[in-house]
């Protein structure tokens, strides 16, 4: 497949690759694609999107290949958006250690009075609030390019107040199980050896508890693919979202590319900022955007869902702009229920001696973790440890090693005396999850006055402690540093990583209930925002099981603000297993289960025949349950069986106004002799042309030859005129000498047949022009 240069230039490349002064411009050129690649795969005999997916972060991105993989059997198509370009394409710890740079991690960049609007290379700040944020990473792929890649799966305890269908979803082979075995978060230690230090301090842990609110201990568990998947595969090292895209879209030219991009399936269109989605009714129609500074608007086609997965809080801006949503006691849209983590960092060192350990002889690094609660709310501890000179343990823990004598190096340094751990506590912090009478002393966003270079109004997020959210805190934070003391046995093997001095101390520093303890973390920083469009049910939560608005009827949330409480852990494992929940959910609608007495007709091509005419390419494509018409005249015959008396239905679309094709029903055998002319002489064809074209004088409004006619033989006696690209629901009943054609629900034709009353049914191939789909094609056999 031919592609063009995304970025326009004074000297347009000559090649599909870009060159630049530094290299080729490979990987981003091969994924993504350019406003006009995306409109012409709208254009003129195309079929729209069927869904819309606004973020390529870590849940927007995953949503977007699930949707494609799932959606293969459906001819499902997805256009991915994302406010930024494509970086990398694998997480910076898959990458050399060194790489990165200032692109390795975000700055603080906004405060509620910075209006500076600075970017760290990708990392923006699109919104104001009173806590300091690190933002946005603005790129394919997002924070999971970043993050550190914790994923504990919440437990019964973190789940007590979610949906009931929910939990069951999650504790099944089609939540948790799947999504963990995906990342590499299943097998747990494929990607840290247990090493003596590791079996010393798990068994050290598990013994003391319960201690200080801590009941259970075990090892890390890591979004980090150590070991193939299956024999012969290569392993995928720590999880991001970007190979899934890159994969996806690869795969979707390979496979559908030849018949170019009005076939292709999967499109992601980067540097595309959204700034208001537009409803009509209850449904989104179209789509405000800017491309490249410019300002658009995409057409949103009936039946295409929009999912808003570009981060909790982006995505709730566009929600209170767009929606209506959120309570207006405050004279501003407001939504509550805004969670982050309380989050601490304890770093200590032990005795090697203590922990019954000699001078290592290996490399060791260790991350377990250690649950409990508080208060009635949940924390936990990730601890990590390390032979290390100094206070990180995870120095070692995240970088590719990419040489044997870096390795030496490592071992060398290696401290032969000391263990360094930190224990991150990460803390449940309170919500709100109520849609009215809202707590302006909790935490929420509305809409500030201030608005972004485009002119529309940025978030506002009021991120607070609440004093039971400190008391949490306090005890977290105390735990650590009683299951610290517990491993070392004795104060004297034991010291305190003192930041702010810069040293080891021999003093623990106390628990501080304020807030203030310099080993407490800002409440901005863990990237773990979550819960402002919570799901639940109507009149109680924003959202439904699935993630879609109760208000909005094509709109769908993938990520952790669809959270109705946090619990302790890391939100990234239970967003992508809803995120497949919302995908699975929205490509089993287009097949629902068939009504009572309704069986499908077998899609098997052994099932079907095409008879056409000479010379004629005439074909039906299959895209699993899709069937495409293809070539010059054809019929598509149904050969597995003979229907007398029956209920016919299906769904049909065009992708053109020019579009001619047709149902045939109660037709002869297709090895019957000049069978293409017997079809039209001894059954009927129910037509599908919204124009009535007639070949004959070259005109079009024939009454027999609009869509709903019994062809040449009686007009539908009510409107039939039909949106192109959208689906229409067919209802032929066949019953005697009566045929009744229902269209969309309403009797469009109802005739008395002096022909055959039995024999098969066909689908037509008319034309070139024409590529007419069917899709659930079911059948109820009358008396």
């Amino acid at each position: 497949m031919s592609l063009k240069e995304l970025l326009a230039a004074a000297s347009p490349a000559r090649d599909d690759v870009q060159q630049t002064d530094f290299g080729y411009d490979v990987v981003p050129r091969y994924v993504c694609n350019n406003w006009g690649e995306v409109s012409a795969a709208q254009g003129t005999g195309a079929y729209p999107f069927d869904a819309i997916v606004i973020g390529a972060g870590m849940f927007g991105g995953y949503c977007a290949e699930k949707l494609y993989r799932a959606g293969a059997g459906a001819a499902y198509r997805i256009l991915l958006l994302d406010a930024g370009a494509f970086l990398l394409q694998s997480h910076i710890q898959n990458l050399p250690q060194q790489l990165g740079g200032s692109i390795g991690g975000p700055r603080y960049l906004r405060s509620r009075d910075d209006t500076s609007g600075v970017q760290n290379v990708i990392w923006g700040m699109p919104w104001i609030s009173n806590e300091l944020f690190p933002g946005l990473a603005y790129c394919v792929g997002g924070r999971s390019l970043f993050w550190g890649g914790w994923s504990p799966a919440l437990t019964p305890a973190d789940l007590s107040n979610w949906p009931q269908d929910v939990v069951t979803y999650l504790g099944s082979a089609a939540g948790y199980a799947i999504t963990a075995t995906e990342i590499g978060a299943a097998v747990t230690t494929d990607f840290i050896k247990q090493t003596a230090l590791f079996t010393a301090l798990l068994s050290r842990v598990s013994g003391a508890l319960p201690l200080s609110g801590v009941t259970e201990a075990g090892e890390a568990p890591l979004a980090v693919v150590g070991t193939p998947p299956q024999s012969g595969l290569f392993a995928f090292d720590k999880f991001s979202s970007a190979p899934f895209i890159m994969d996806a879209v690869r795969n979707d030219v390979a496979v559908n590319g030849a018949g170019g991009d009005t076939r292709r399936r999967l499109f992601l269109l980067p540097r595309t900022q959204v700034h208001r989605l537009n409803c009509s009714g209850s449904r989104v129609v179209s789509i405000d955007m800017s491309i490249g500074g410019v300002r658009r608007q995409l057409p949103v086609a009936p039946g295409c869902n929009v999912i808003l997965a570009n981060g909790t809080i982006e995505a709730t801006r566009l929600a209170l702009e767009s929606f209506g949503i959120g309570s207006t006691q405050s004279g501003s849209p407001r939504v509550g229920n805004l969670m982050g983590h309380l989050r601490s960092n304890i770093t200590v060192r032990i005795k090697r001696t203590a922990l019954g350990l000699g001078a290592p002889t290996e490399l060791e690094t260790v991350a377990l973790i250690a649950r409990g609660s508080a208060f009635g709310r949940r924390f936990h501890h990730q601890i990590t440890a390390a032979d290390v000179v100094g206070p990180n343990p995870e120095v070692g823990m995240w970088s590719m090693v990419p040489d044997i004598d870096m390795i030496g190096r490592l071992l060398t340094n290696q401290d032969p005396n000391w263990v360094s751990l930190t224990f991150r506590g990460i803390g449940e912090m309170e919500g709100q999850a109520t849609v009215n009478n809202i707590d302006p002393a909790k935490s929420w966003i509305d809409l500030s006055p201030e608005t972004d270079q485009w002119g529309m109004r940025r978030a506002y997020v009021n991120l607070v402690a609440t004093q039971n959210d400190r008391k949490l805190w306090q005890a977290m934070d105390k735990s650590a540093f009683d299951l610290a003391l517990s491993l070392a046995g004795d104060p004297a093997n034991i010291e305190y990583w003192n930041a702010p001095n810069g040293r080891w101390e021999a003093t623990q520093p106390q628990p501080d209930s304020n807030g203030t303890g310099f080993w407490q973390d800002r409440l901005g920083t863990t990237h773990h925002e979550a819960g402002t469009l919570f799901m639940g049910s109507p009149g109680s939560s924003i959202t439904d099981f699935n993630g879609k608005f109760h208000n909005v009827d094509n709109a769908y949330v993938a990520g952790p603000a669809l959270f109705p409480s946090l619990g302790s852990a890391n939100p990234s494992l239970t967003g992508l297993a809803l995120a497949r929940k919302t995908a699975n959910a929205l490509v089993a609608a287009t097949q629902p289960t068939p009504p009572a007495g309704f069986v499908p007709l077998s899609l098997s091509p052994s099932d079907w025949q095409m008879v056409k005419l000479p010379n004629s390419p005439a074909s039906m494509m299959h895209y699993g349950s899709v069937l495409e018409t293809s070539g010059w005249y054809g019929l598509y015959w149904y050969i597995k069986k003979t229907f007398s008396n029956f209920i016919l239905s299906l769904q049909w679309r065009i992708s053109r106004r020019e579009e001619n094709s047709g149902v045939y029903i109660r037709i002869p055998a297709p090895n019957v002799p000049n069978a293409l002319q017997a079809a039209d002489a001894q059954g009927h064809e129910i037509q599908i042309d919204p124009r009535g074209f007639d070949s004959v004088t070259g005109t079009e409004g024939h009454p027999l030859k609009l869509t709903g006619a019994i062809y040449d033989f009686q007009a539908p006696f009510a409107p039939t005129q039909v949106q192109i690209g959208a689906w229409n629901d067919l209802v032929v009943e066949a019953n005697g000498t009566r045929i009744k054609v229902t269209l969309n629900g309403t009797l469009v034709n109802d005739y008395q047949s002096s022909r055959q009353q039995s024999g098969y049914i066909a689908l037509q191939a008319h034309d070139f022009q024409s590529r007419t789909q069917f899709r659930n094609l079911l059948i109820k056999k009358l008396p």
